[in-house]
């Protein structure tokens, strides 16, 4: 009887100790996909604008097709609120920040501007769905011709 106690006490003590080592981790494969899913957004608008041209009027423009995953609350993973693109107006970047569930936000650069809908606005793009989110980058012009990026959803 006695060793079913200690093995259940030390089992707890264990289990206490290994939770926020666990959360940890968690957090660090949450970051990787989220991260690996903004690298790829980064490469398409950037390649898009360095090897692309925007097509005629009539014609579809030059369009690159990426997966942002956004993971789901789980035992390795922490559930992604939401991931926000936001153009900035006094430059050709964009900001690109993704908060976690809780609450925690991180953000990086992409160094061409990414819009969500019309070219000439400066509306932020935003994913909350979680899961696999497949993204449309298509080359447009604003209206002063030069080349800006639209996000849309597929």
């Amino acid at each position: 009887m006695n060793r079913y106690v200690v093995a259940a006490v030390l089992t707890v003590a264990l289990a206490a100790l290994a939770a926020p080592a666990i959360e940890r981790g968690a957090t660090m494969n949450t970051n990787r996909q989220v991260e690996t899913g903004i690298a790829s957004i980064d490469d398409a608008a950037t390649d898009l604008v360095a090897t692309e041209e925007p097509s005629p009027d009539g014609h579809p423009n030059p369009r690159r097709v990426v997966e942002l995953t956004l993971p789901r609350r789980s035992l390795t993973t922490v559930a992604v609120d939401h991931v926000r693109i936001v153009p900035r107006a006094d430059r050709r970047a964009t900001v690109v920040r993704y908060a976690l569930a809780d609450g925690r936000v991180r953000e990086t650069i992409i160094d061409e501007r990414i819009v969500g809908g019309d070219p000439d606005d400066t509306e932020p793009f935003v994913v909350r769905e979680r899961g696999e989110n497949r993204l449309a980058l298509t080359l447009r012009t604003d209206a002063d011709g030069k080349p800006v990026v639209v996000a849309s959803r597929l």
